[in-house]
């Protein structure tokens, strides 16, 4: 088989059923390119952006391009952006799967079969995230130790091994968004999911994909949002297992 890097394979074999979802938020540049990019294996009319209010005429290049795009009025944060997408994907497609990817372009877009094989392989799954090789050299350290601990900490309260709980490149089901309730609208969102999967026993699965780390400006404060990060996590576990 060929690699997925050769470009057109994928696109002539890309299912019906499957979008690509991209929140953004200040990121017009790397997003045109990664866009570029992707347009080489996918279909222009199954790749979806959310613009959340950046400002940077991310919409108006999308127009350019022809890709779908929505945008928020304001910041809303980026598990509000996925959630637009979620709603309107499920709403206006025949969506089964959602493959969101960030839009700086950190991630490979070679990895995207591996996703593809593990939804024909286990049609049950509920969520496939992509787990990143966490190595010194490949992941600046203090990612390294904020990943560990976070996966950590999700593994105890998922009742599950959670390999990468930070990962943005994922493939959610259908089946899973239709059946929970996603309250939170930044990044704790991803999480929020990850135990709301555990808790309806939809499987939680994972494949190996490439770490990359690009030159840009960063929109998390690693302190402030890891410290919201658990104190979210734990309100969604307890609020998940304890009430009615």
């Amino acid at each position: 088989m060929k690699k997925a890097a050769s470009g057109q394979w994928l696109l002539d074999i890309w299912p019906d059923d499957t979008y690509i979802l991209i929140p953004s938020y200040k990121s017009v540049d790397p997003l045109k390119r990664f866009i570029n990019t992707l347009l080489e294996s996918i279909p222009k009319d199954h790749i979806f952006v959310v613009d959340d209010a950046s400002g940077d005429g991310t919409y108006e290049m999308c127009e350019d391009i022809g890709i779908e795009c929505l945008r928020h009025k304001k910041n809303r944060g980026k598990g509000a952006a996925l959630k637009t997408g979620f709603s309107h994907l499920l709403k206006t497609k025949n969506t089964r799967w959602i493959l969101t990817m960030d839009a700086d372009g950190q991630h490979a877009p070679s990895d995207i079969n591996l996703f593809l094989k593990e939804a024909r392989l286990y049609p049950s799954t509920g969520i496939c995230i992509g787990a990143r090789l966490m190595r010194l050299g490949i992941m600046p350290a203090a990612r390294i130790c904020s990943n560990r601990l976070t996966s950590a900490i999700m593994t105890l309260l998922a009742g599950k091994p959670i390999k990468d709980s930070q990962c943005g490149y994922r493939m959610y089901s259908a089946g899973l968004i239709n059946s929970i309730s996603i309250e939170y609208d930044r990044f704790e969102m991803e999480s929020e999911v990850i135990l709301k999967a555990a808790a309806k026993n939809f499987p939680v699965r994972f494949v190996p994909v490439q770490t990359l780390y690009l030159k840009g400006p960063s929109h998390i404060s690693h302190l402030l949002d890891t410290l919201r990060w658990v104190r979210a996590v734990v309100r969604i576990w307890y609020a998940i297992h304890f009430k009615t």
